[in-house]
């Protein structure tokens, strides 16, 4: 590839993947969306779809849950891609490929975050005198940072490691390559053990095993039986709904104004802008303060509003610039809470400092369970999982159908977030727990996901046995038998073995992934697949 295709490539790629955590989770930079974009840049959409809807099959549980840094599916599904077209077009060597990518994108990652704590302390020295202007620009110089620790080995990687790839495969026996073939097959069962263990199996495996059913003795795909599950969750809703009568958002119309805002001093301006500016919440993301300073940027345009004494505005900027960690949407609510407290205490109500510190850290804890359990391990993926099942069947719908769902929930919960968390100030969190609503759709979401992943099983975790024996004049062939019995019965105990393997090991994932390749390449090897 020449150095000027590389350069453009690599910066395409950086660029999409700073979303990841610059500006705004968009979810394109993800395997099933970003794996298409460049295989269509690189012409070649249907290797883009393959190894797009594989890598992401293969990450698909594997998410960065309160701060923590996995493997990154991201650079995995866009350098895998990469790696296969100029390959020739072959998936698999993108395949076997995306999980030591992933692992090195790991270490980039933190190493971004070890470098965004000297933004941290350089925006402490800017806060301490007044300067509002430094320290907006000191956050977002972390879509700097995020870009070229990305772009840097991304164009190495692509400019001198696509000869070396092709050397590298065409030097491997094809025993190896025909094990990691196998493996490719294997490894989408460990994201599908990830996601058994994040949705409660013990309390929902009947779910699981229906969603199975449908797709082995029906023959049906993921979409008609992830709309087959809709419709079981709206009815087990639809029965339950006579308890209690809520308004649409769960809320008694009493109850809604917790705080006096009938003569409130910050307009629909402040919490649009406050709105555009969570978008960057993670901007400057690091392992000392996490995403204190993108919490402070967001709030400045209402606190300038609010505080027009300097000492005031700087005490408050403070304020706001402590440790803050929680869901890049859920955290809209805690920004809508705290607009609330700051409005309140500039106009003079007996509104501490202590209590908005407080306040804030009490409500991160809970939001950001539900972030991370319902937007990004449930709904997330359960979009992820029929848009993987298109892509991999050449169908270019699935990467839509995957990011248009998710675009929007970005934009409206980041909205509605921040507009009913200041309309109803410190009690948001209380009426969300006390509303039936909420756990409706925490159930619904995860039975609409138990019967996704039982349906995946079927095609997208590939393991035949190629042993036959001869009895008399007759052949008798393992895998016919074994179908005869439970078709895709190794496919699912491969999945509820990973499962056991993640229940009982901390390190389980690393553990399974190993497994994986090693059963494909010994398995080969014997001739046992």
């Amino acid at each position: 590839m020449g150095i000027t295709t590389a350069l453009l490539l690599s910066v395409f790629i950086a660029l999409i993947i700073t979303e990841n955590y610059g500006y705004g989770y968009w979810m394109i930079s993800r395997p099933i969306f970003a794996g298409p974009m460049i295989g269509l840049i690189m012409g070649d959409l249907p290797t883009g779809l393959i190894v797009g809807g594989s890598v992401e099959l293969m990450y698909m549980g594997i998410l960065p849950i309160g701060g923590s840094v996995p493997p990154n599916a991201q650079i995995a599904g866009m350098l895998s891609t990469v790696f296969a077209i100029t390959n020739g077009g072959n998936p698999e060597v993108g395949i076997a490929l995306a999980l030591p990518i992933g692992l090195l994108a790991q270490l980039l990652i933190m190493f971004a975050w070890n470098i965004n704590i000297l933004l941290m302390h350089r925006a402490d020295k800017y806060l301490a005198d007044g300067n509002i202007r430094q320290v907006e620009l000191t956050h977002l110089s972390g879509l700097v940072i995020f870009f070229f620790v990305f772009f840097i080995p991304t164009f190495l990687a692509i400019h001198f490691g696509s000869d070396f790839v092709n050397n590298v495969v065409n030097a491997m026996p094809p025993l190896l390559t025909n094990g990691l073939k196998i493996a490719s097959g294997i490894l989408p069962a460990v994201g599908m053990a990830m996601l058994l263990k994040m949705m409660n199996m013990k309390k929902y495996w009947p779910f699981f095993m229906i969603g199975f059913v449908l797709a082995i003795y029906l023959g049906l795909n993921v979409l008609a039986i992830s709309l087959i599950a809709f419709g079981v969750a709206a009815a087990i809703y639809i029965m339950r709904r006579d308890s209690k009568q809520n308004d649409e958002f769960g809320f008694d119309d009493e109850e809604v104004m917790p705080v006096e805002n009938e003569a409130g001093l910050l307009t629909d301006k402040e919490l649009k802008q406050t709105f555009f500016r969570s978008f960057f919440s993670m901007t400057s993301i690091n392992y000392e303060r996490y995403c204190s300073l993108g919490f402070c940027y967001a709030m400045i345009p209402a606190l300038k509003k609010l505080y027009t004494d300097p000492d005031e505005l700087k005490a408050a900027l403070l304020r706001q610039n402590e440790f803050f960690n929680c869901h890049p949407y859920t955290g809209n609510a805690v920004l809508g809470v705290t607009l609330a407290l700051e409005e309140q205490r500039a106009m003079g109500k007996p509104i501490s400092a202590e209590a908005i510190s407080s306040t804030k850290a009490a409500l991160m804890g809970p939001l950001s369970g539900i972030g991370d359990s319902i937007f990004k391990a449930t709904f997330m993926t359960i979009f992820a999982a029929i848009g993987a099942g298109l892509a991999l069947d050449g169908n270019a719908f699935g990467p839509i159908l995957f990011i248009v769902p998710n675009v929007l929930l970005n934009v409206l919960s980041r909205w509605y977030f921040i507009k009913y968390g200041h309309k109803l100030g410190t009690n948001i969190v209380s009426k969300m727990k006390q509303s039936s609503l909420l756990d409706s759709f925490v159930e619904g979401s995860t039975i609409v996901g138990m019967m996704v992943v039982g349906a995946m099983i079927n095609g997208f975790v590939k393991l035949n046995v190629a042993y036959a024996w001869t009895f008399g004049e007759k052949e008798i062939i393992v895998q016919s038998l074994i179908d005869s019995l439970i078709p895709s019965l190794l496919p699912l105990l491969l999945v509820l073995g990973f499962y056991t393997i993640l229940n009982k090991n901390k390190k389980g994932m690393y553990i399974c992934v190993v497994l994986s390749f090693v059963l494909g390449i010994v398995g080969k090897a014997i001739g046992l697949f």
